[in-house]
């Protein structure tokens, strides 16, 4: 058998990703790549934020980053990466 196409029937792996962002950087501009590692910063600033506002401890601070950082970061790839190459793939198979 062959390798699943991208974004198939199956859950796409981290090579997967990489090829997506590759393709939907190709015509970005670099300030474009700058302001989403920003905006997943201060998104992963906030969570901090509010893990002080809390009056958690220090280990619970660190929990919570770190609990929130693969969904923060697995979010904003998903809605600049991979959203745009589902819905082109749909009007594809919709022609």
């Amino acid at each position: 058998m062959g390798r699943p196409h991208l974004l198939g029937d199956g859950m796409g792996g981290l090579s997967d990703m990489l090829v997506m962002k590759e393709r939907m950087n190709s015509g970005s501009s670099p300030i474009m790549i700058i302001l989403e590692k920003a905006s997943i910063l201060i998104t992963l600033l906030i969570i901090v934020a509010i893990g002080l506002a809390l009056d958690l401890p220090s280990w619970g601070v660190g929990l919570l980053f770190g609990l929130s950082l693969g969904p923060v970061v697995f979010g904003h790839y998903y809605f600049i990466y991979i959203r745009p190459i589902l819905k082109e793939q749909k009007a594809k198979v919709e022609e």
